[in-house]
């Protein structure tokens, strides 16, 4: 039995031990590089040790590393309370390299998900491999991000929620709305994604069976606003704001308006920055849930006195979304320079925007002739993240997409068998 099963399940465990020795590859590249200092390699830049550590401190939900500990608007908790209670357990290192296994499981669930997708098992076995020697995701895998986390999370709802679209059943529901309401806990960017839901359940149980859509877009929005209640009343005691973030504002702010003014004023980012920004606003401090509407609206107002530049921003950053690949980041930060790699580079950005080309003729041949929930809200959810990764500007990077890369990937092998069939017609 055991043979059959590792027999049955060989691409499976291949890809997942490939994942692990990209990410354990990387993990000991990138500690070379910091001269084997493992906190340096790990920390990053997003605050999520900062706010781990004042967690297992007492000094509760907040980036300061020194008094008075202000609470944190821009984070939501669910990868900071896990990362505290790993790091309490295992140590730095010991989080690290957990995390780091765990990641093994993300190109199982790409897989799993294109397989549903395709209905290909061939097609889930190229995404697993793509995903399994990703760039990004093997720097990710154990660096404190939520990236990882969430990606498991957020896989697993995406899994579930294709399932339900074929078999609307209550339990299939509730496991998708456990998951999407977790993932929403540790990034806040998805929190719309239950309003766009609503169409499709209504889609998939039809005019005649209205009642049940009702129920069950209620028990969507229920058990969601279930796990997210407890940090909006955190936000409502705190701040007198029933909110979850204040991402969205400070990203806008101090990313895209930046940006934005820079190709206006044609001055350089980081001279725009220098100017435009406070420490406090660029550290994150400054923009609360009191004050983020004032600081919402000065980007826009940026935006409507330039148009012009704010649509090349847009479109560079929507052309970045879909063709940066992650090596130029990754040689940078093994201290390599990416000069030396400048072809290498150059044909892997022709290889994304082939694969971005090919998942669009895979989209429109979906839409002609495979119209369906799954279909068309798989293309939905593309948008959705290449439509938030425009306000990173000139920081959007793979890491906005590895959420939907199984899907352009699917829809990319679906474009290029249609080409490769044409041709073949042709020929003959």
């Amino acid at each position: 039995m055991l043979r059959a099963a590792l027999y049955n399940y060989r691409w499976e465990i291949s890809i997942a031990v490939l994942a692990l020795a990209t990410h354990l590859f990387v993990f000991f590249l990138l500690v070379n590089a910091q001269n084997g200092d493992v906190l340096a390699t790990v920390r990053v830049d997003d605050g999520f040790y900062e706010l781990a550590e004042n967690i297992r401190a007492g000094n509760g939900f907040s980036w300061n590393t020194e008094a008075p500990y202000l609470p944190n608007t821009m984070r939501t908790p669910g990868y900071s309370v896990l990362l505290a209670g790993l790091i309490e357990i295992f140590g730095v290192t010991g989080a690290a390299i957990v995390q780091l296994l765990a990641a093994t499981a993300i190109p199982l669930l790409g897989l799993s998900i294109a397989r549903v997708l395709t209905r290909s098992r061939t097609v889930g076995i190229i995404i697993g491999i793509v995903l399994a020697l990703d760039p990004t995701l093997a720097q990710l895998s154990f660096q404190f991000y939520t990236e990882t986390v969430f990606l498991i999370v957020f896989f697993a709802w995406l899994l579930t929620i294709l399932h339900y679209f074929k078999r609307p059943t209550v339990t299939i529901l509730i496991l998708s709305a456990l998951f999407l309401g977790a993932a929403i806990l540790i990034k806040a960017s998805v929190q719309y994604i239950p309003l766009l839901l609503i169409p499709f359940i209504l889609w998939v149980h039809g005019k005649k069976n209205w009642r049940q859509s009702v129920a069950h877009i209620g028990i969507l929005l229920i058990i969601v606003g279930a796990i997210l209640a407890p940090w909006i009343l955190r936000n409502v005691q705190q701040f007198d704001t029933p909110a979850l973030s204040t991402q969205a504002s400070f990203v806008l702010y101090t990313n895209f308006a930046p940006a934005v003014l820079s190709i206006a004023e044609d001055r350089s980012f980081s001279e725009v920055i220098d100017t435009f920004l406070t420490p406090e606003e660029y550290r994150g401090d400054a923009i609360t849930f009191a004050n983020e509407g004032a600081y919402k609206e000065k980007a826009l107002t940026i935006m409507r006195e330039h148009p012009e530049a704010t649509a090349f921003v847009m479109g560079k950053s929507l052309f970045t979304f879909f063709t940066n690949d992650g090596f130029y980041t990754l040689l940078s930060r093994s201290g390599q320079n990416p000069d030396n790699y400048l072809a290498a580079l150059i044909m892997m950005r022709l290889v994304w925007i082939g694969i971005t080309l090919s998942a669009l003729i895979g989209a429109c041949a979906y839409l002609l002739t495979k119209r369906s929930p799954s279909t068309i809200f798989v293309i939905i959810l593309v948008g959705y993240f290449a439509l938030i990764s425009t306000t990173a500007a000139f920081g959007t990077n793979p890491r906005y997409r590895l959420p939907v890369d199984p899907i352009i990937i699917s829809l990319a092998v679906v474009g290029a068998s249609l080409i490769l069939a044409k041709f073949k017609r042709e020929k003959y």
